[in-house]
């Protein structure tokens, strides 16, 4: 009895103790702008009465009022939930555990803490739902909180930081004309079964995301829908995309992300993959997009080591495109059907690695297996046609290593993708029920066709799939054959040799150019003329035709001895280089990255000597004549680590002494012969051309016009510059001519195009011109005045440098920056280089050629994203009289008059050529005759060129615009 008694003692005295210590109790609390009744009439008032609990309710109207959410733990709620009669101009959270629900707010909602001494503060646990917002949502370090179920027009929902695990919950919201971004995390945020209509979801340096449920049309900003930039391990899953120009965007350094289960349907692309890799999409349904998906590598980052499985791709214009350095990618288990133009288009750089802002490792080959594909054309591989929207359908010729692609993985046993015991390659349909797999035998019913399907000469499956019934089997033709040689001079004889079966009929067509050339079993063709030709052999029987696609590449005999050196070995940067007899002037950075000194190299003693020890930084290189070197250095009396002047100095190797020979502060760019500089000076408010006589010590200003002047060469009495006169800035520029002699300006080229970086050497002038829409080496004769266009490749030749009769340039057909050489007396161009690194700067001084060359690539000391160059240098000989080739050249009559004209073209080359290859201008060609006839039906101005071929190779002459064709005279009548 004592004991009950004590209990009940002690649960009273904690129930008292409790009642003491308990805060106040939490409030309804009201708020009506009229005043009828309510607590307060602000809610701002209400907001700053308040205490944690508490619960506002607004009554409906409109309250003009920034409201400032200072207090935690509190709800501000309409009290008819309704936000349309509801209206507040702003909020601004910076408290937790806050709900603000069933308001239409004019301005913006703000969940932003407090500034402290560096940043915000974090907040959490705050709510904003069922709101209808003009100006949308900004959430600064906020985490653990939602924003659901509201309507925001015009406006959208951007979330930043805290970069740590927040939780943060986007879901069930509409937003119209307007985007979701979260940026700099916060990670693992949510974004669930959202609408954007005009509006998309972009998500930068914000790893582990969920976009999950969401549907967008339009796009934001370029027409995106959900664009992730520098960010990794998100997963965007069962979302619906329409009408974007890019659906799923993954534009640079986005990698180990999972994109799947989402349909994208009428957008340009798809699903666009830029620079980024290690990602997986799965199970997506791509349809009626312009490009499903696209895989594209331009810069230091490949679009590389993606895996594309499980998919479903089509009636799009083109399935899936690979371009740029877009390697390494795995394509298995999908269906590509129904597409307009391709299936697969591939248009990519070649196998090695490019060399870019940082050397990056080339992730190797793109595998394609267990695939269904069925279009009209199932894999185009292509080096370069992309105009836009448009692909044109041209073929071309792939060089080994070039678009690096394997169409089947090892015979493995397993379920393939039309259900076969094996997997292997690709099943190779096509929409009228004529594909390789729909019609390839199986006799052994592996599931594996009987012969290989050949896309193209480079392109093969060796295990395609195949679903025909043994019973249903037709007897196919299979084409195969064999060279004795795949490569060599010209002229070129292969002996070819037909191994096909099942055939009762066949055409060799040596250069695919859709004409047979022969019929016989073992054939024998000579290419007379350089170049890597497709030979395509066509075999029939009664049930169908097959053919087979063989690569042959046929090359000019070399026409000089190139013997190559390596100048300097240092492992830092040895850049621009000049050379003039014995002497190499350079460039050279041993003494700090970017710091750059003179150094000279004297050939006949095999010494290296440092000119300048000052550590200038340099942005054009040195120039040379006879003794003298002049440069353009920059300095700053007060600050040695800041250049804001830039003079010329010249150094004399005879006498070892250094002048300054400019004191503006503003010139650069010099180039010297005998005892005179040119160069550029701006200290006139324009580039303006000068030179100074080091024999008087006199300047002279060249160029008064108030345009911009630059890149000036000199030769005797004539100075040359690229000059904007004509144009704005530097757009177009034009070459320019002063004679000192008779102190005359001569306008050289008036082209509406550019011309820029002109040479000279005695009476000649070199530059490169765009008026053909890519960079091209042009030469103006001075004493014959008369303008001769020096290459015809569609890749690019730039910077230019001439001594005699050999012009030197760097050229890009080959995918890398390489040396070519051209022969202005024998019209022979050469290649001097053919590192698959970058070669540039080229310079030439009687047989020799300077460059500076990548293939020596380190990573430097501190300095991670720097390639190292060196200077190498090759000498060039002449070839033994006996292996001389021939010299091209010919004539036509007449060379101009009105369509349709007849020219009769004659034979004029030297050297006793035995074959002949005419090219009209006109896209018809004549082979094998020495002079010949033919007949332009359309009006136009017609380049035309004749090579011609002995035993020891071949020689072309290019005569630009030789033929000038025009209306038919009775039309003009």
């Amino acid at each position: 009895m004592w004991m009950s008694k004590f209990a009940i003692f002690i649960v009273g005295a904690i129930f008292l103790m409790i009642l003491a210590y308990s805060p106040v109790s939490a409030r309804e609390i009201t708020v009506d702008y009229s005043g009828s009744g309510a607590d307060f009439r602000s809610i701002q008032e209400a907001v700053n009465s308040s205490s944690s609990g508490d619960i506002i309710l607004v009554y409906p109207g409109l309250y003009n009022e920034s409201v400032d959410v200072g207090a935690q733990n509190i709800s501000i709620i309409s009290k008819s939930e309704n936000p349309e009669d509801t209206t507040v101009r702003a909020f601004k959270i910076s408290e937790n555990n806050i709900t603000v629900s069933g308001f239409s707010i004019q301005k913006h909602l703000a969940l932003e803490s407090h500034m402290g001494e560096l940043r915000h503060a974090n907040i959490e646990n705050c709510t904003v739902k069922n709101n209808i917002l003009e100006l949308g949502i900004n959430a600064y370090e906020c985490y653990n909180s939602n924003i659901e179920k509201n309507v925001m027009l015009n406006s959208g929902i951007f979330v930043s930081g805290p970069e740590e695990d927040s939780n943060f919950t986007i879901s069930d919201n509409l937003i119209v004309n307007g985007s979701i971004g979260v940026h700099h995390g916060p990670y693992n945020c949510v974004l669930l079964n959202n609408t954007l209509l005009n509006g998309g979801i972009g998500v930068g340096e914000g790893p582990g995301c969920e976009i999950l449920g969401n549907y967008i049309s339009n796009g934001i900003d370029n027409g995106y829908g959900i664009v992730l930039s520098e960010t990794s391990s998100n997963e965007i899953e069962n979302n619906t995309i329409v009408n974007c120009t890019n659906g799923i965007f993954l534009v640079w350094l986005t990698g180990h992300n999972t994109v799947h289960n989402n349909t994208l349907t009428s957008n340009d692309r798809g699903i666009y993959v830029g620079d980024s890799g290690g990602n997986s999409f799965l199970n997506n349904n791509v349809s009626k997009n312009n490009i499903g998906i696209l895989f594209s590598g331009f810069t230091m980052d490949q679009a590389g080591a993606n895996s594309l499985l499980n998919n479903t791709i089509s009636n799009n214009n083109i399935g899936i495109s690979l371009e740029g350095d877009s390697s390494g990618n795995l394509v298995a288990n999908n269906k590509v059907e129904l597409n307009e133009q391709y299936g697969v288009y591939i248009k990519q750089v070649s196998y090695e690695a490019q060399v870019s802002y940082e050397a990056m490792p080339y992730n190797g080959t793109n595998w394609f297996y267990n695939n269904i594909f069925n279009n009209t054309i199932n894999l185009f591989n292509d080096t370069g046609n992309y105009t836009g929207t448009y692909y044109a359908a041209k073929p071309i010729n792939n060089g080994v290593g070039v678009n690096y692609v394997a169409l089947n993985t090892t015979k493995t046993p397993g379920t393939n993708i039309i259900g076969g015991a094996y997997i292997g390659g690709n099943y190779w349909a096509k929409p009228d029920g004529t594909g390789f797999s729909q019609t390839c035998n199986d006799w052994n019913r592996d599931g594996i066709g009987d012969s290989i399907y050949t896309v193209s000469a480079y392109d093969v499956d060796y295990l395609p799939l195949v679903s025909i019934s043994k019973k249903d089997q037709t007897v196919f033709p299979v084409a195969d054959f064999s060279a004795n040689v795949t490569g060599g001079y010209v002229p070129l004889s292969v002996i070819f040799t037909d191994f096909s079966q099942n055939a009762t009929s066949r055409a060799w067509d040596f250069d695919n150019d859709g004409v047979a050339d022969s019929t016989d079993k073992t054939p024998v063709h000579v290419y007379p003329v350089s170049g890597t030709y497709t030979v395509n052999l066509t075999v029939n029987n009664a049930n169908g035709t097959s053919f087979k696609l063989y690569p042959i590449t046929a090359s000019n005999r070399p026409q000089y001895t190139l013997k190559e050196v390596q100048i300097t070995t240092n492992k830092s940067n040895q850049t621009m280089p000049a050379i003039y007899g014995d002497k190499i002037v350079f460039l050279d950075d041993c003494n700090g990255w970017r710091y750059y000194n003179i150094y000279v190299y004297d050939l006949s003693t095999s010494r290296e000597t440092q000119i300048t020890f000052n550590n200038s930084y340099y942005n054009t290189g040195p120039a040379i004549y006879e003794d003298r070197i002049v440069w353009q250095e920059y300095s700053n009396d007060n600050n040695p680590n800041v250049w804001d002047k830039f003079d010329i100095h010249m150094y004399n190797l005879s006498t070892s002494k250094e002048m300054q020979i400019t004191n503006s502060g503003k010139a650069g760019d010099p180039a010297i012969y005998g005892d005179r500089v040119v160069y550029v000076d701006t200290r006139n408010g324009n580039a303006d051309i000068y030179m100074y006589d080091l024999s008087t010590f006199e300047e002279t200003q060249i160029t008064t016009n108030k345009s911009l002047q630059g890149y000036p060469a000199i030769y005797g009495d004539r100075i040359f510059w690229q000059d904007s006169r004509n144009g704005e800035d530097y757009n177009p520029t034009d070459i320019y001519m002063y004679d000192l002699s008779t102190s005359t300006e001569t306008q050289i080229t008036a082209d509406d195009s550019d011309q820029y970086s002109p040479a000279i050497y005695g009476d000649r002038v070199v530059w490169a011109d765009w008026r053909n829409r890519n960079w091209d080496i042009y030469m103006y004769n001075i004493s014959t005045s008369k303008e001769t266009r020096i290459t015809i490749d569609k890749d690019s030749q730039e910077s230019p440098a001439i001594y005699g009769d050999r012009v030197v340039w760097v050229d890009s057909r080959n995918g890398n920056a390489d040396i070519y050489m051209y022969n202005l007396s024998t019209h022979t161009e050469t290649q001097i280089t053919s590192n698959k690194s970058r070669q540039l700067s080229p310079a030439i001084s009687g047989d020799r050629i300077v460059w500076a060359d990548w293939r020596n690539e380190y990573r430097m000391d501190g300095y991670q994203d720097i390639i190292n160059e060196d200077i190498y240098m090759c000498t060039v000989s002449g070839v033994e009289p006996s292996l001389k080739t021939p010299v091209a050249d010919f004539s036509a009559f007449p060379t101009s008059g009105y369509s349709p004209l007849k020219v009769l073209f004659t034979d004029n080359s030297t050297g006793a050529p035995i074959y002949w290859f005419w090219d009209f201008g006109d896209g018809i060609n004549s082979k094998h005759a020495m002079n010949a006839t033919h007949t332009f039906t359309k009006p136009g101005k017609y380049d035309v060129s004749l090579t011609v071929t002995n035993e020891n190779g071949s020689n072309t002459r290019i005569i630009p615009e030789y033929l000038v064709v025009s209306e038919d005279e009775k039309q003009d009548n």
